[in-house]
Formats: C-alpha cells, structure tokens, sequence
C-alpha cells in the first residue's frame, strides 16, 4: 500500500509526463483490445447459446476430395442419429433462397433453413411468439409451417402480434406462420425464414445429395475425440452397407470456428492478432525509452531511498508499480479506443456476409485480457528502468547530484530505438501489400461503367416455370420491357457478370484429339443475351454479337475473349471455328465462333485474363439470370423501375439482391478494403511511435550534451559540422532498424500469399516505399533536436549546464 500511495503521487506530480505516457500505452493497448475482441468470437468464443461450447458441427471428408469439409446427406443423418449414441442429438439444416408471397403484400425473396424438428431444442432457443418445431411438422406430407426472423416480423409484418397462424405461401405452396424467433437469431448462417425439414423433397431421398449442414451436442462426459470416434464407426459402416454412394466417405467433428473460419480467415485474424502485438512491443519500447530518461533524472532519489535503508528489490518493486498503474491508466482509455474501434469494423462488415453467431462485443473475456495486457505491458516496459535505476554507487551518485552521461542507459534506448524501427518496417510493409492488393483489385476490368450499370439476380421458381420455353418466354420478355424505362441505355440479360465467375468446362476443339476428360481444356463460360457486350461495354475486335437466331437448332454459336483465342488457336482468326463442351462421354453440340472480344478477367479472383466463352442464352435453359441495365447517371436511380417492371411481368417473383455493379464487386473485394485499412492503421501508429521514440532518444542526448556541444561550438564548430555531429548517432539506429526490419519483412510477409492480390509478398514497390516512409520520419525524428542543438550559443550552453 505505501508502494501504491507512493507511485499516485509520484504520478500525480509530473502531469505532463504522466500524461504522455498514458495516451501512448492507450494506442498500444487500445489497439491489441480491439482486434482480440474481432478475433476471439472468430477463432476462438463458442457460439452465444446456452450450450454453445459443447455445440459442434458434423461434416463428411473423403481422401479422394482433398480431404475437405462437406454437408451430410438426409439419409445419411438418419442412419448416424440410429448407430450412435454419443450424441444429445444429431440435427440438420438446409439452406437454400425461398419466395415468401401471399396477399396484398408484394413477394420478397429471403433466406431460408429447412431444418429437422430438434434443432431449436439442441441451440435451446424457443420462439418469443408462437412455438418452434415439432416431430408432427417433419413427416411426409405435413402441413407446411414458416418461423420468422424478428426483422422479417418487424419489416415485412410491421411486428403485428397476431402474426401467428397467418396463411403465406413459400414458392407457390401453402404454408402457416407458427411462431417468430427472438432478435438476432438467424442460426446458422443468417437464416431469415425456417421451414420444417420433410422428406417430400425428392432431394432428400438420394443419398449421395448431401445438403444438409449437422449440428450435433456431445452427451455430458463424453469428448469430442469420443464423439467422432463413434461416428466415423459409423460412417464405415454406411461405406460398407452403401458403396456406390459411400465408398471412403468418413465424417469429422468440428467447432463452428474450425468449420467456417479456417483457412484465409483464420489466418488474416492471426496476422492482425501479430501485427497489433508488433504495435504493443514497440509501444512498450517508446514507453520504455521515456522512463529510461526519466530514471536518469531521478537516480539521486533512488540514492537517498537506498541510503535510507531500501533494498534494490523494494526500488525495483517501487518503479514497477508505478509503470503497472500507468499501464492501467492506458488501459482505461484504450477500452474507449476499443469500443470506437469494434463499432468502426462491425460497420465495415455488416453486409459481408458474417454469420450471425459472430458477435464483436466487449465481454469479460475482452476485459481480463485488456487488463492482462495492461499488467503484461507495465512490467515490460517497466523492468529495464527499474534496473537501470535500481544500480547505484551511493557516493558517486550523490556527489554528481542526479547528473549522468549516457552510458549503458544510453545504449539500451539505442537498442529499443532500433527495436522499433525494424518491427515498423514489417508493419509497413503488410500494409503495403494489403493496400496494394486492394489498388490492384479495383483495377480489373477498369473500363466497364460499373457506376451506371444495376444489376439484379432473378431466380424462377420450378413449380411455375417447369419448361425450357416458359423460361425463355419469361427472360426474352422482361429483356424487351427493361429497353423501354427511359432512362435504360442498355439493357441485357447473363449468367455471371465480370468478376463473378461462371462455369468452367472443359471443351474439345475441332480436329484436336482428345484422349481423357482430364487432359481436356477449360474455360469460364458464361451464358448472356444479345446486348449483353455492350452494356458493360466489352468492344467486339472480330465478328458479330448474339442475335436472335444465335442458339436455335443448328445454329449452336459462341463468343469467345481473345485470350481464349490466343491460347486455343494462337495466330489465327476464331471467327468460323468450332468447338464443344465435352465435361463427359456425352459431348455437346459444335459451337461455331461468331465473334471475338477484347479480354476480360471474369473470375472472382482473377489477376489475369483467362479464357472465356459466351454462349447464346437460349443455348442454355437458364433457371436464374442476372439483370444488368446501364443508365448515363447513377446506377441506383434504376432500382424502381426496375422493380416496377419485374411485378408487372410476373407479381409473384420479386428481384434478389438489387445492388450496382460498383457495390457488388465491392462486397467481393472487401477484405482487402477493410483489412488494409487497418493494417494501414496498425503501420501509422507504429511508424508514429517509432519516430517519436528516436525524436526522444535524441532530444535527451542533446540535452545531456549541452555542455559538450557548446564548447565545440565556442571552439569553432559550424553548425553544419554540429548537425551532422548529433544526426550521427540517429542515422546509425535508423539505419540498422530499416536493415533488420526489410529482412524480416522479406521472411515473414510470405504468410500473407493467400490474401493478397495482384502482388508479390517481396513486392520491390512496397519494400522500397515502406523503406522511404522510414527514412522520411527518421530524418525528421533526428533532425530537430540535431538542428536546435547545431543553433546553440555556447555562452548560454555552458551557464544552463552549471545551474
């Protein structure tokens, strides 16, 4: 307690310096704070049910798949629940997009689980109006029941609290609502409608359609180790009992973060988890630094301690307290820095697709590891003052009155110094590469107006548009009627718009010999509309585009980008050639080549163009097609006429996912937004502290060699000859800093391949900038205090260095 009492007033007394330090170990810990809050529901928080640290997910594996994760199928999941008894319960989910309609209110597209009768007893969440699911709505033939997401109840249904036992209808079949889940549940993965799984669908009674995603809870005792051995007997069972469908199909018992958040999300959290920790250690070094010229000041105190009786553990213990309180004090403001923070990401990512289990919320576990953190960080950056403090020459130091050079003190800031350089320059550098990346991404396809194009997904339901001609009927129409809203410049019909993919097969040329599917070539294909190349204005180099004709019987044609060409008939003029798509030993129609365009990167993750083929959309029988209709202004004043057109063709097939091409291209591209932002974030802070710790190091060794620089300046010294003198020592940590930090950037920032795009992890650019940038704050750091002391005049010098 005296210790404490002690370390307040001392505190309490330098305000300013006090003050300093704690906004400085507020960044520092502020930041840790706020990314551990992000990474621990991803990684490593159960999910925020009752019994969500033992809830965990079954999933199927087979060597011959690369040993990935897949859904179980219905039967399947039947078979398990029989011939094991591990398990509290096996339950399963179905996710799929419904049309919800009924009357007098207009139809909206919404997310839906169809899911087996105890999967809401297994999360143990009940409806807060209405019930859940019974065994009774599960058998053949049984009345169709819908549950509603509290914002489907307060959106669509204006929270009316007669909802229940209302009459709707899910893709044309009736069905009732029974009951409305409480806010936020929309388990398991952003669900907004649930529907009673029943064995009606013809999907669930084929063994080898696996769709379903099981959850499963371990009986109490038992491990999960446990678990998964009882089910994977029963698996080799089923492989045994069904090998045409089964043969090395095993299963695997995971949690939900293992399940969904492994791979590049996993190790994105962990790269910013390592990069923050970067930022504290450096934060702990400037922080270290300050108390270092600190304790020189306050040697001849220790000294009147020690004399007084204090032994060196109890002046060791005395500063200690004094650097956790201050690192406590840090930690207070950093949880306001947090809670900005968390609010700043959840924003970002709000309409990225999260699951909604994953909540970024402040809890007691984020606090015990802030104040761990704050503990931790007090200790470190207080252990090296407080030795060097702590080791005293009584009668030395007494006589010099508090006076000292440089000494091993003075090395030891030098070390941190360069300490925090070298880990700013990897920070630097990862966020280059982040940044990068995302400059890169928003080059693709950089000609297409993807500001004035909307784009909107339409999804016929089967039951109504059972035939090829139906669905044509349907596309050709509504195609017709979008050129005639006036402000429509273009308007078309595609499968997959740029930067979206599409269906790779491989194809066959004309004349080539084939010998196995394997050996043949793939492309992307995309199935579009006449019109389609100049709504997103991709220029035709030969040939025509599609018309009306093109995909009728004998007339079975193709568009084809030019690195299709260049790689599949290198020199020669596409237009007139043919190929086929031949994925099996059914081979389709010749498809002749009636135009060529420019290239085009079509895949969600392109860096280069790859091949590409168009294919005529009555060639295909479409089941879903994209809208893209370009306008000259913003793309979004389209949105209602849009909508407008699409009821008055069919009322009951509302639009999905009505977004610009801008905003949808965004959403893919994401994290390279979010992520280097706040690596960005991450590098400033640390180059910020570093520079600040140089600009310290060096003001107080000016400061302590006043006297000496004033005689040489008395002695003749110009104060060109002073600057360089005291820029010496600067540009010498700077320079081992940067040399250290860009070898360890060059071996670290190879973890990041995975996220990045368009660039290398040793890209020479961002080396050479991250290089600059350090240099720049460097020179700035050490050149102030070198030019004010190369400004001295030596007569006051030497009088402030007597008093």
């Amino acid at each position: 307690m005296h210790d404490l009492r002690f370390a307040l007033r001392t505190i309490v007394g330098r305000p300013w310096f006090s003050a300093a330090i704690v906004v400085t170990l507020a960044l520092g810990i502020g930041i840790n704070t706020t990314v551990f809050t992000l990474v621990n529901p991803v990684l490593f928080k159960p999910l925020p049910f009752p019994n969500g640290d033992r809830l965990v997910t079954v999933a199927g594996t087979r060597a011959a798949d690369g040993d990935r994760n897949f859904n179980i199928s219905y039967l399947d999941l039947q078979d398990l629940r029989a011939q094991t008894s591990s398990f509290e319960g096996l339950e399963g989910a179905a996710i799929e997009d419904v049309v919800l309609s009924e009357t007098a209110v207009p139809p909206e597209r919404f997310r839906v689980g169809r899911i087996s009768s105890g999967f809401f007893r297994l999360v143990r969440t009940n409806a807060v109006l209405g019930r859940t699911f019974n065994a009774a709505d599960t058998l053949p033939n049984a009345p169709g029941v819908v549950l509603l997401s509290d914002d489907v109840w307060r959106n669509r249904y204006r929270g009316a609290a007669d909802v229940v036992g209302r009459p709707v209808r899910i893709n044309d079949t009736a069905a009732t609502i029974v009951g409305v889940m409480p806010p936020g549940f929309n388990f398991p993965n952003r669900e907004q409608l649930w529907l009673a799984l029943s064995p009606n669908e013809n999907e669930l009674t084929k063994r080898d359609a696996r769709n379903l995603l099981v959850i499963a809870v371990p009986k109490l005792g038992i491990t999960a180790e446990q678990a998964g051995s009882d089910l994977s007997a029963a698996a080799a069972r089923l492989a045994a009992t069904y090998p045409t469908t089964n043969e090395n199909v095993g299963t695997r018992v995971l949690t939900f973060n293992d399940r969904f958040n492994g791979g590049e999300i996993r190790i994105v959290f962990l790269l910013m988890l390592a990069a923050v920790g970067f930022v504290l250690l450096i934060t702990c070094a400037n922080v270290a630094n300050m108390m270092l010229s600190r304790a020189v000041s306050r040697r001849r105190e220790m000294a009147v301690r020690a004399a007084l009786g204090a032994s060196r553990w109890r002046l060791i213990r005395q500063m200690l307290v004094e650097s956790v309180l201050l690192s406590l004090a840090g930690g207070l403001l950093g949880l306001g820095i947090a809670t900005i923070g968390v609010d700043a990401f959840s924003t970002a990512v709000a309409d990225t697709g999260k699951p909604s289990w994953i909540l970024f919320t402040i809890d007691y576990t984020v606090l015990a590891y802030c104040a761990g953190v704050c503990v931790g960080a007090g200790l470190i950056f207080g252990i090296a003052p407080a030795l060097r403090s702590s080791r005293i020459t009584l009668n030395s130091t007494l006589k010099q009155g508090g006076r000292s050079g440089s000494g091993h003190g003075g090395r030891l800031s030098a070390t941190l110094v360069v300490f925090q350089f070298a880990l700013a320059v990897v920070l630097l550098a990862g966020a280059g590469l982040l940044i990068r990346s995302f400059l890169s991404s928003q080059q693709v396809n950089d000609w297409v107006p993807r500001e004035s194009i909307l784009t909107a997904r339409v999804i016929l339901p089967s039951e109504r548009y059972a035939d090829t001609q139906a669905r044509l009927r349907l596309f050709e129409d509504l195609q017709a009627r979008l050129t005639t809203i006036p402000a429509v410049t273009h308007a078309s019909l595609v499968s997959n718009v740029p930067g979206q993919g599409g269906n790779m097969q491989r194809l066959e040329l004309e004349g080539a010999t084939v010998d196995t599917p394997a050996s043949r070539d793939s492309a992307f294909t995309v199935v579009a509309s006449p019109g389609y190349l100049e709504s997103i204005a991709l220029p035709l180099v030969r040939g025509r585009d599609f018309d009306d004709r093109d995909g009728l019987e004998g007339r079975e044609g193709a568009i084809v980008t030019a690195q299709f060409a260049d790689r599949f008939w290198p020199g020669r003029d596409p237009v007139g050639l043919r190929f086929r798509f031949n994925q099996d030993s059914t081979p389709g129609p010749w498809l002749t080549v009636v135009g060529m365009t420019r290239e085009l990167m079509q895949g969600q993750n392109s860096t280069a163009a790859e091949p590409v083929v168009f294919i005529p959309m009555r060639q295909a029988d479409p089941q879903s097609m994209m809208v893209v209709v370009r306008t000259t202004g913003a793309a979004t004043t389209l949105a209602d006429p849009l909508r407008t057109t699409m009821q008055a063709l069919d009322s009951q097939l509302p639009l999905a996912d009505v977004r610009s091409l801008e905003e949808l291209l965004a959403r893919a591209r994401w994290p390279y937004r979010v992520f280097g932002t706040a690596f960005a974030l991450f590098a400033a802070t640390a180059l910020l502290m570093a520079g600040v710790g140089l600009y310290a190091v060096m003001a107080q060794d000016t400061q302590r060699r006043t006297r000496e620089i004033g005689i040489r300046v008395a002695m003749g010294a110009t104060p060109m000859r002073v600057l360089r003198t005291v820029m010496t020592r600067g540009i010498v940590q700077l320079g081992v800093g940067l040399v250290l930090g860009l070898a360890l950037a060059w071996a670290t920032t190879g973890t990041m391949q995975a996220l990045l795009f368009g660039v290398s992890p040793t890209d020479p650019v961002v080396l050479a900038t991250s290089t600059v940038a350090l240099i720049v704050v460097g020179l700035v750091a050490c050149g102030l205090p070198a030019w004010r002391a190369a400004l001295l005049v030596p007569v006051r010098a030497l009088n402030r260095e007597e008093r």
